[in-house]
């Protein structure tokens, strides 16, 4: 309508040329490929993809671990890929930059699915939300909440990759290095609460908020 994209569901409007129009989620840039009369739709590797969030637990988790895992194909396939290479050539340093490679990628997975999660429990089984990627890129675009919910749901993406690296130590005797490393990179998700971008920036955000509304 007027040259613009809304979503009134998620009090969304912008200009439908802008690149926010991509980054609310409320258009997705495709890249298609053709050889000869065939096209293929390629994978949000370099282009921005947005999917509605499905209603449900369960659903919402496993919709967001595609699309995003979709996202990050050509990286997590380019580093296996790398890691067997390594392996198989008994050069250990490849193998090790492939690893941590691999062990960053799935902490951000986590650490959505946790952003995912938090909301559809505290939230809002059918709330609506947008699931947008760009590559490595992810985010969750959604309705805020009251305010110790909302802030809950931001806090629980930076805590997902803590909770999941905990049962990792009980197999600290066979790969110390490996649970050191996936601890290390969990603890850096948490240090991100308190930096000016990312979800330290809508932990900010979220503050100044109420302060206005106190006002």
């Amino acid at each position: 309508m007027d040259g613009r994209l809304e979503c009134p569901e998620l009090g969304l409007r912008v200009e439908a040329s802008s690149p926010e129009a991509a980054s609310s989620g409320l258009c997705s840039d495709e890249l298609l490929v053709s050889v000869g009369t065939r096209s293929w739709r390629m994978p949000p590797w370099f282009t921005t993809g947005a999917k509605g969030l499905p209603a449900g637990i369960v659903a919402a988790a496993l919709a967001s671990l595609r699309h995003f895992g979709a996202g990050m194909g050509l990286l997590l396939g380019a580093l296996g890929g790398a890691l067997v290479i390594g392996i198989a050539t008994g050069y250990l340093g490849l193998a090790a930059v492939s690893i941590m490679g691999l062990v960053l990628l799935g902490s951000v997975l986590v650490h959505e699915l946790g952003h995912v999660l938090a909301y559809r429990i505290l939230i809002g089984r059918r709330a609506p939300a947008v699931l947008v990627v760009r590559g490595a890129s992810c985010r969750l675009v959604r309705l805020a909440g009251a305010r110790a919910r909302d802030a809950a749901v931001i806090v629980a993406g930076s805590l997902a990759p803590v909770v999941a690296a905990l049962p990792l130590w009980f197999l600290f005797a066979q790969a110390p290095a490996l649970v050191i490393l996936t601890t290390l990179v969990a603890l850096g998700h948490v240090v991100g609460l308190v930096i000016p971008v990312g979800d330290g920036a809508a932990l900010r955000e979220l503050a100044r908020r109420d302060v206005l509304n106190a006002t």
